[in-house]
């Protein structure tokens, strides 16, 4: 008996649960032009927008040798979720002639 009971209260608990907060509240008669309504609150995806700006030119050399000490395009090709493991050995240059595909 008591494992009805037990049965009876968890089924009612998931019962509450489940219903939304909001069914027990009144709607306002959609057809009332004076019901009272929540107002809205609008805000533009674009209210954080920035336009195109001008950058300044800089020196190309220092621009390249930037991107290489950031790690090449490697870095930017990189997923933003990819994280470079801290035991794989750096990607090497192979000199001409080393390739094992050259000696075919």
């Amino acid at each position: 008996m008591k494992c009805c009971l037990f049965f009876r209260q968890q089924a009612l608990a998931c019962l509450v649960l489940l219903l939304p907060v909001g069914a027990w509240a009144e709607l306002p008669d959609p057809l009332d032009s004076t019901a009272a309504t929540t107002a809205l609150d609008y805000q533009s995806p674009l209210k954080t927008y920035q336009g195109f700006r001008e950058q300044p030119l800089q020196n190309w050399r220092e621009a390249n040798d930037l991107v290489g000490r950031i790690g090449g395009w490697r870095t930017y090709a990189m997923e933003p979720w990819e994280q470079p493991s801290e035991s794989a050995p750096a990607p090497s240059v192979m000199p001409m002639g080393d390739n094992p595909h050259d000696h075919h």
